[in-house]
C-alpha cells in the first residue's frame, strides 16, 4: 500500500495540493498579498517579522498549514526530492526560530496547534524523527500556561482543535502521556462548551457549527481510546444535542442569521412540529419564527445576557435581526477579518456595528447585567430588554407582529441627553425616499416588497459603502464586504424612541 494511502495519513493529511509539486527544482510558494518564498529559503528574521500582519494570514504561515497539502501531493506522486525539502522546511522552522516563551514569531497557541497539525501530517507521511523536537516544543505550549482553555481562559475551539491535535500526534509518536492528559482535558471540558439547551458560548451563529463538528470528532476519538468509550459516547450526545440548534440559526431562505463573527453559510430546515421559539438565558439568545415551512414565515434573535466573548459582538444590549415575508430586513454585520490594522476588520466590535441603542460615547465595561422578558402570543412576541451594557440604565421594547409583519422597538436611556440608535439593512434594500433629518424613510426590495422606517426620533445618518467611518457594509464571509443602508435615530433631547418596520 502507498503511503498516501495509508488511513492515518488521509485521515491526518486532510487534502493533497490541486498542483504536482516540482522535484529536484525550488518550490516556490505563494502566500498573497505576501511575495514569493522559495520553501529552504525562508529565514528565521521571516519568521519573528512576516510581510503581513493580518492574523488570519499568520496562522497559515507560521502555522506551517500551507506545507501539508504540497508534502501530501509530493507523496501521492512519489515524488521524494521535495518531499525531503518540505519536511526540512518545517523542520528549520523550529531551528531559526526557537521558542520566545511568549505569543511572539508564531508561539501563540492558535498558531502552534495548527503547526502540529501539521507536523502530524508530515510525521505520518514521512516518520522523519528529525519532526519530533518541534511536535514536541508545540505540545509544550499547548499544555503550558498559552493553552486556549481553563483554568486560565473559558473552554474554546482553540483548545479543543489543541487536544485533537496531542492526541493524533501522542498516537503516532507513541506518548500516551500525551494521548491522556489531551483526553483527561477533553472530558473536563466538555460539559463546559455548551449549554444545557446547547447553544454554543463563543456567542457567534457560524461557530456553532464550528463547535459541533469538533466536539462531534472530540467524541468520536474518545469511544476508541481505551477507558475513554464512556465519556466519548457522552459527549456524542452533547454534540447531537447541539446540533440541533443549527435549525434555529436558519432563517426562511435556507441561510444562517449571521450574529457574532460569522459567515453567511448553509443552513438547515426545520421540522413543523418543532417549537417556533428557542430562549437560552445561559447564553442569552431569543430566535423566533412563524413558520418553519413557509418562505415568507417571519423571523428574528434578540441578543442578551453574559459579557461579550470569543467571536462574540457588541451585540447583548438587546441586538437583534429580523426577517419578514421571506425577505431579510435587519441584519448582523458577519465579520470581515481579524486584522487589528483593517478599521472594517475592528469595526465589529462597536456598537454602532450593530441593530442596538447607545450613547455617543459607550463605557463597554465586562460585569454588566442584560436581562430579558418576554411574551410569547399567537400574533405577536413582546420582548424586554433590560441592561447597563453602555454604561447608563437602557431599556428596550421589542414587538414583532407576526402578522402585518412588522416590528416596533422603543429604546429609553435614563438621564442621557443624547443617544442614538443603529439599524443595518440588508443590502438588497434601496432607498427609495427619505433623507436625514425626517422621520420617515422607504426602500424597496428587487422582489418588489417595500419597507417602511417610522420613528419618534430623527433620522440623524444614512450611510451605504462609505469606507472612510466605515459605515454602510456587510460580511457575507471573511474579506468579503457588500455595501448595505446603515442608519442612525437619534433620540430629541434624550427622550424615548420608538421605531417601527413595516414590510407591504
Amino acid at each position: 500500500m502507498r503511503v498516501t494511502e495509508d488511513p492515518v495519513v488521509k485521515n491526518l493529511c486532510d487534502k493533497p495540493g490541486d498542483e504536482r509539486v516540482p522535484d529536484g527544482r525550488p518550490i516556490q510558494v505563494t502566500l498573497p498579498p505576501a511575495p514569493s518564498m522559495t520553501v529552504g529559503e525562508i529565514t528565521g528574521e521571516t519568521w519573528r517579522r512576516p510581510p503581513v500582519t493580518d492574523p488570519a494570514w499568520l496562522l497559515n504561515f507560521q502555522g506551517l498549514r500551507w506545507v501539508a497539502p504540497l508534502a501530501y501531493r509530493a507523496g501521492q506522486d512519489g515524488q521524494f526530492t521535495s518531499l525531503t525539502a518540505l519536511i526540512r522546511q518545517a523542520v528549520t522552522f523550529h531551528i531559526t526560530n526557537p521558542d520566545p516563551g511568549d505569543n511572539s514569531a508564531g508561539w501563540d497557541e492558535g498558531t502552534a496547534l495548527r503547526r502540529l497539525q501539521t507536523e502530524n501530517c508530515l510525521y505520518a507521511l514521512t516518520h522523519s524523527a528529525a519532526l519530533i523536537p518541534g511536535m514536541t516544543a508545540d505540545v509544550a505550549v499547548l499544555t503550558g500556561k498559552r493553552y486556549a482553555g481553563p483554568p486560565r481562559l473559558p473552554v474554546h475551539n482553540h483548545g479543543l482543535m489543541a487536544n485533537i491535535h496531542m492526541i493524533n500526534a501522542g498516537k503516532i509518536l507513541k506518548k500516551p502521556e500525551w494521548v491522556s492528559f489531551a483526553a483527561d482535558r477533553i472530558v473536563a471540558e466538555a460539559p463546559k462548551a455548551f449549554s444545557a439547551k446547547g447553544v454554543t458560548f463563543e456567542q457567534s451563529s457560524s461557530y456553532q457549527n464550528v463547535n459541533v463538528s469538533l466536539w462531534r470528532t472530540a467524541g468520536d476519538i474518545l469511544t476508541e481510546l481505551p477507558g475513554y468509550a464512556d465519556q466519548g459516547a457522552q459527549i456524542q450526545q452533547r454534540a447531537r444535542n447541539a446540533d440541533r440548534v443549527w435549525k434555529y440559526l436558519t432563517e426562511p431562505d435556507g441561510k444562517i442569521v449571521q450574529v457574532g463573527d460569522s459567515d453567511l453559510l448553509k443552513g438547515r430546515p426545520g421540522r413543523p412540529k418543532d417549537p417556533q421559539v428557542l430562549r437560552d438565558d445561559e447564553t442569552g439568545w431569543v430566535i423566533g419564527r412563524t413558520s418553519w415551512t413557509d418562505p415568507d414565515a417571519t423571523f428574528y434573535t434578540v441578543r442578551y445576557g453574559p459579557d461579550r466573548r470569543a467571536h462574540g459582538q457588541e451585540d447583548r444590549a438587546g441586538g437583534l435581526t429580523w426577517s419578514a415575508a421571506g425577505t431579510r430586513v435587519l441584519v448582523g454585520l458577519g465579520r470581515y477579518g481579524y486584522d487589528t490594522t483593517d478599521p472594517l476588520c475592528n469595526y465589529r466590535r462597536e456598537p454602532s456595528s450593530q441593530n442596538v441603542a447607545s450613547p455617543p460615547d459607550p463605557h463597554i465595561k465586562g460585569g454588566r447585567t442584560s436581562t430579558i422578558d418576554t411574551e410569547f402570543g399567537k400574533t405577536r412576541h413582546n420582548l424586554a430588554v433590560t441592561d447597563d451594557v453602555y454604561g447608563p440604565l437602557h431599556r428596550r421594547r421589542i414587538m414583532v407582529d407576526q402578522k402585518r409583519p412588522a416590528l416596533a422597538v422603543t429604546d429609553a436611556f435614563g438621564d442621557v441627553p443624547e443617544w442614538s440608535q443603529n439599524w443595518h439593512l440588508d443590502p438588497a434594500w434601496k432607498l427609495v425616499s427619505g433623507k436625514v433629518g425626517d422621520a420617515n424613510l422607504t426602500f424597496r426590495h428587487p422582489s418588489g416588497r417595500i419597507l417602511t422606517v417610522s420613528t419618534s426620533g430623527r433620522v440623524s445618518g444614512i450611510w451605504i459603502g462609505d469606507k472612510s467611518l466605515p459605515y454602510g457594509w456587510v460580511f457575507p464571509e471573511a474579506g468579503k464586504k457588500i455595501a448595505a443602508y446603515q442608519l442612525s435615530v437619534k433620540s430629541p433631547d434624550g427622550a424615548p424612541v420608538a421605531t417601527t418596520f413595516r414590510v407591504t
